[in-house]
């Protein structure tokens, strides 16, 4: 893999590096990062974390996995969250969406700082965001960053025997049934 451009970058120009390059990489204050895959871990939660999400989805409404990448101009980035959720109008041929109301990053010990300050930066100044959901891929952790009315965020963390409430698509998964089959669950691992 080439080492990205260096500088600072506009996503206008971002998006002309995107369509050149070969490899994966996301925008995060201006600064190109090359990201690699995930483990099977990751690869679990993030599918049962989209199929549920998806499963709660009304049109116009659509949830979206890690191949469209959310777009926030004013903070000179272009991410590419695991799952995304969006009410608004789209163009088909779009790449990005400027406007989810849901985000859910899956974790790793690679992208934990980023997801938990830049990207938390990023994704609460966009108005629409109501709910920024964490999930930690190498042990049992989830947090729920929540958007409440008058703009003040709050967090909740959720463990083996809790169950996770996302209210933007009006859904709660239990983080045992979340994490089953994961190897995350050490002794009380479910078939």
């Amino acid at each position: 893999m080439q080492d990205p451009t260096p500088g600072r970058m506009s996503v206008t120009d971002f998006e002309s590096l995107l369509e050149r390059s070969a490899d994966k990489l996301e925008l995060l204050e201006g600064e190109v990062l090359a990201f690699a895959g995930g483990s099977v871990a990751h690869g679990i939660l993030c599918t049962r974390l989209v199929a549920a999400v998806n499963a709660a989805t009304k049109p116009p409404c659509q949830t979206f996995t890690s191949d469209i990448a959310v777009r926030v101009e004013s903070r000179a980035s272009y991410m590419f969250p695991d799952v995304s959720h969006t009410c608004e109008t789209l163009d088909p041929s779009a790449t990005a969406i400027v406007a989810p109301d849901l985000v859910i990053e899956v974790i790793s010990p690679e992208s934990k700082t980023r997801d938990r300050s830049e990207k938390l930066d990023a994704y609460r100044s966009i108005p629409s965001v109501m709910e920024y959901v964490l999930v930690d891929s190498r042990r049992v952790w989830v947090c729920v960053y929540r958007r409440m009315p008058g703009g003040v965020w709050t967090d909740a963390i959720y463990g083996i025997d809790e169950t996770v409430d996302i209210h933007t698509v009006g859904i709660t998964i239990p983080v045992v049934q979340l994490y089953a089959g994961t190897g995350r669950l050490l002794s009380t691992e479910r078939s």
